[in-house]
């Protein structure tokens, strides 16, 4: 095995002995490992890392919401799943690797659902279809708002996505297009803190030069078939400029907007202010 597959391999391990004792965190961090690691070999296992994230974020949250029987069965599949993405090092296929993504989460999602929602709602992969269908040409006919710091485009249509997902289920191609989106979202939230402008906007040059192209390379690799290349190149790109970014900013800091313009107190009231607080503080 050569050097940069044996380090990849050693992170999966320490994923999965993290998973073994519950602990989803590190589970989580040995996840982004992986794609670091393949960000810096030119390696293709990072769709491995990419899996194994969304494992172990998927686990943080049923802890949370634990019900012993459920929980163990749930966690059976996951640990079956990760053995899997182990198991597939030597003999990687893309492909069979995404089917095997679908059938996983297709399980695991009845697992997420509230005692409400099993027993309201039924499967219906024409209906997730036409609804990611929509939100993703939604992306398309909003993208100008993308220069905006505030606005949560990607980030709101990868949670009307995954909530229709986890009480209907969807077909290969939905999960796809659901994971490019939250991959894009990850990006994104780098991209514009990086490319923020003094007037507190995001560089609108940056955004259509750099964000547009990814959205047009997601349709490209979703419809209208789709094409598994692609795909790859896709998700490559976003995983590898968000690992990169994450060079550059660590981890981030709730965005914060500057306003050109803001209240000016008077010098009196400044005065007033500081003497208080300095009484408030003389009593600690």
């Amino acid at each position: 095995m050569s050097s940069p597959n044996k380090v990849i391999l050693e992170d999966l391990t320490a994923v999965i002995e993290a998973f073994k004792k519950d602990s989803f965190y590190n589970a989580n961090v040995f996840a982004n490992r992986i794609m670091s690691n393949a960000t810096f070999t030119d390696s293709k296992f990072f769709l491995t890392g990419f899996f194994l994230k969304d494992l172990a974020t998927t686990f943080g949250k049923l802890k949370t919401e634990e019900k012993a029987t459920s929980y163990s069965t749930a966690k059976s599949h996951g640990f079956k799943f990760a053995e899997l993405l182990k198991d597939s090092l030597s003999s990687f296929d893309e492909e069979k690797l995404w089917k095997e993504y679908q059938k996983f989460n297709n399980t695991i999602r009845k697992f997420e659902m509230d005692e409400f929602e099993e027993k309201s709602y039924s499967d219906n992969k024409d209906f997730a279809k036409e609804t990611f269908s929509w939100l993703f040409e939604y992306i398309k006919t909003n993208k100008e708002i993308l220069v905006d710091p505030k606005n949560l485009l990607f980030k709101g249509v990868y949670s009307e996505m995954e909530r229709i997902f986890r009480v209907h289920s969807a077909n290969l191609p939905e999960i796809v297009l659901m994971s490019l989106i939250k991959a894009l979202d990850r990006y994104y939230d780098y991209f514009r803190r990086i490319h923020l402008k003094p007037d507190g906007l995001i560089d609108e040059e940056k955004v259509k030069t750099e964000i547009f192209p990814l959205v047009e390379q997601i349709e490209k690799a979703c419809y209208p078939k789709l094409d598994f290349s692609a795909v790859t190149s896709t998700l490559w790109t976003l995983v590898k400029g968000w690992r990169c970014f994450f060079i550059q900013r660590m981890e981030l800091l709730p965005l914060t907007v500057k306003y050109t313009r803001g209240i000016k107190m008077p010098d009196e009231l400044k005065k007033k202010l500081s003497e208080s607080m300095t009484k408030i503080l003389e009593k600690e």
